[in-house]
């Protein structure tokens, strides 16, 4: 199973990605209510997947996915954009995210992605 970050300005949707991804067996290795912290918490902690909201405060997802660009192929995450916005899922896949989650969806989708990584 793999090692995430979930990095959301929601402290609620944090609680419910954390919780879903470890009854699927996953083990959430950081949190991150913004972008300039969810690559602090990378730094540290070298997840294999990133769930990364698009629309946050300050650095948000599209800069985080820039700034993983910049970064050689093994030295990134796996990353899953999650946003309620299909104009930033389009963003997000067009710098270079893995998957692209609509977070109206259902959870399951979201956890195939991160299986999928």
């Amino acid at each position: 199973m793999a090692q995430v970050v979930v990095a959301d300005d929601d402290e609620g949707v944090r609680v419910l990605l954390r919780l879903n991804l470890e009854i699927e067996g996953h083990k959430v290795v950081g949190e991150a209510a913004d972008g300039s912290a969810a690559l602090a918490v990378m730094s540290e902690s070298r997840p294999d997947v990133l769930v990364l909201d698009m629309m946050m405060p300050g650095t948000n997802g599209a800069d985080v996915l820039r700034e993983l660009s910049r970064r050689a192929v093994g030295d990134r995450p796996c990353v899953v954009a999650y946003s309620a916005s299909p104009t930033h899922l389009e963003l997000a896949g067009q710098l270079g995210a893995d998957a692209t989650v609509l977070k109206s969806g259902d959870m399951t989708v979201l956890l195939a992605a991160v299986g999928d990584c």
